[in-house]
């Protein structure tokens, strides 16, 4: 294992904490809350589709139905509508800017603390959530879910429970990097495949370590 793969490095510099906005979660607020409580638009993909960014490598999601409506060096965001009216689903990953953390309690907070900047609570009430550091990849990762009750939800008169499954991690060669893998689900009720569906697009996502 080289220098640049090893999970938390005693000789990393300080810098200072990226900005809690940077993580792709925003962008999960945008589109999954504000956009697509109408019909997205955007590109029409075959499941499983595989795309390459200049840090990252992503699939489609498994299941079909999904439309790519954002691509770029360092983000693929792909959208479809659910079976239910009002229901949709948002599958994200993409980069973010990254201070090194120098142990896996350390990654954890910093990740909990943006995810926590990110979410109004006015707006949202977090009836469940559970961040919590992962050992599964040979870099470090965070582990995200969360069930929330969005109370005033553009394009529906009704309030719609919003479910996230997500994965954060430090890239292995760019350690001044993170990328993250991030899957939701908005409607009525709970979908009851979203965790499979979701595993199934996170381990889809990569980082491109040549």
């Amino acid at each position: 294992m080289t220098r640049n793969h090893t999970p938390f490095g005693r000789s990393a510099p300080h810098r200072a904490p990226p900005v809690a906005r940077s993580l792709p979660i925003l962008l999960v607020l945008v589109l999954g809350f504000a956009g697509c409580a109408s019909h997205p638009r955007g590109l029409a993909v075959a499941p499983g589709r595989a795309f390459a960014g200049e840090l990252i490598e992503a699939r489609a999601p498994q299941t079909d139905g999904w439309l790519l409506v954002q691509s770029s060096a360092s983000a693929f965001v792909f959208a479809k509508d659910g079976d239910v009216q009002g229901s949709s689903f948002v599958a994200t990953a993409s980069t973010f800017p990254l201070a090194p953390p120098k142990t896996p309690a350390e990654f954890e907070a910093l990740i909990k603390e943006a995810l926590a900047k990110d979410t109004d609570p006015v707006r949202f009430d977090i009836q469940q959530a559970s961040v919590a550091y992962s050992s599964e990849r040979s870099y470090p990762c965070v582990r995200y879910n969360s069930l929330t009750l969005d109370r005033n939800p553009v394009g529906s008169s009704a309030p719609l429970l919003l479910a996230l499954d997500g994965l954060y991690c430090r890239h292995p060669v760019r350690q001044d990097v993170g990328f993250a893998a991030v899957f939701s689900y908005r409607g009525a009720s709970r979908h009851p495949t979203l965790r499979s569906e979701a595993e199934a697009f996170i381990q889809g996502v990569r980082a491109r370590e040549k």
